[in-house]
C-alpha cells in the first residue's frame, strides 16, 4: 500500500519546518512544497520574511571584531590558562585515559 502524500502544504506544517527550510535543509520534494506554500500565502510568507530579516541583522551585528586592545588582553588570558594546564595520558591494558589538570589563575585589574 503506497501513502500519498498530500501536494499542499499547510500553515502548520510550513512553520514546523521553516528553518530547515531557509537553510534549505528538507527534503526536494518538502522544499518545493514549503516554496509553494510561501510564495502563495501571505501569512507565511511574511513570517519567512520576517525570519530572514532577522537572520541578516545578526550575521551583519555579529561580523564585528573586538577591539584590539580587548583581543590582546582575551588572548593573553587564554595563553596563561593554556600555560598552566598539563595533559597526561596513560594507556594500561589498550585503554587510554587522558587527564587534563588546570591550574586556578586569578587576574586583578591594574
Amino acid at each position: 500500500m503506497t501513502v500519498k502524500k498530500d501536494p499542499n502544504c499547510s500553515c502548520a506544517e510550513a512553520r514546523a519546518h521553516l528553518e530547515a527550510f531557509l537553510d534549505h535543509e528538507c527534503e526536494d520534494d518538502l522544499y518545493a512544497r514549503l516554496a509553494q506554500h510561501v510564495a502563495t500565502c501571505d501569512h507565511c510568507s511574511k513570517i519567512a520574511d520576517a525570519e530572514t530579516h532577522l537572520r541578516q541583522i545578526l550575521r551583519s551585528r555579529c561580523a564585528e571584531q573586538a577591539p584590539p586592545e580587548l583581543r590582546a588582553r582575551v588572548l593573553g588570558r587564554l595563553s596563561v590558562m593554556r600555560a598552566s594546564s598539563t595533559v597526561t595520558a596513560v594507556t594500561v591494558s589498550g585503554r587510554t585515559t587522558t587527564t587534563v589538570r588546570t591550574a586556578t589563575v586569578r587576574y586583578s585589574r591594574n
